[in-house]
């Protein structure tokens, strides 16, 4: 297993998700609902996210086969996808819903209800969209055998379930925080972003313009 990997595809998945970051947004999104409640949409949530992820994770390399799309040119264009993702997340946009409320006889029923309505865009694109499979797909092109994909697929699921204990214990914290700082979190993270997509960028090109790079670089492109 590449424990080297593992830990690059961690801090890359961590930053994407931005757990703490996505506190706000969460809570405008489901903050009127129970706890009870907001802990069931938090489970369909993540458990969608990751599931779209996984399958991108265990097929990447063939989807990219498919469409004839070389890893190298991917890179390129994945690293300014990721760009965008961060100058977003630097940025501070929000989404909120114009009508959140729901009537049934059941939690359950309501937190189905509810998840309808924030799959989009709390799902798709926020959780899994362009820079998390876009992230996904170029660590999957350096799986080579199944334990490399067995530890990715465990750093995925570790993040979203991490993800998960965020959302379903976020109203402890949401009226003691004051939103400056989950805002200061998600540029953080937006930073962080900012230089994976740099990297993915450098090495794309790199790669397709071995001559450029002949001087040597700071930059480790072997990850």
């Amino acid at each position: 297993m590449d424990w080297s990997l593992n830990l690059n595809f961690l801090a890359a998945m961590l930053a994407m998700v931005n757990p703490i970051g996505q506190i706000p947004i969460w809570y405008e999104l489901t903050g009127d609902s129970t706890p009870g409640i907001r802990r069931t949409v938090a489970l369909m949530v993540t458990a969608t996210s990751f599931f779209i992820l996984l399958v991108f994770l265990l097929l990447g390399k063939y989807i990219l086969g498919f469409f004839s799309i070389d890893i190298e040119v991917f890179k390129i264009a994945g690293g300014f996808l990721l760009m965008f993702t961060a100058l977003s997340m630097i940025q501070g946009s929000a989404t909120k819903l114009q009508d959140i409320q729901e009537e049934a006889d059941t939690d359950l029923k309501l937190a189905k209800l509810r998840f309808e309505k924030v799959m989009v865009p709390l799902a798709i694109p926020m959780l899994a969209g362009p820079g998390s499979l876009t992230t996904v797909l170029l660590y999957s092109s350096s799986a080579t055998n199944a334990s490399t994909y067995a530890g990715l697929s465990g750093v995925l699921l570790l993040s979203y379930f991490l993800l998960f204990i965020v959302f379903s214990f976020s109203h402890y914290v949401e009226n003691k925080v004051d939103d400056i700082v989950f805002a200061g979190f998600t540029r953080l993270f937006g930073l962080i972003v900012a230089a994976i997509a740099v990297q993915f960028m450098v090495e794309g090109l790199g790669e397709v313009f071995p001559n450029w790079m002949e001087g040597g670089s700071a930059v480790d492109t072997d990850n």
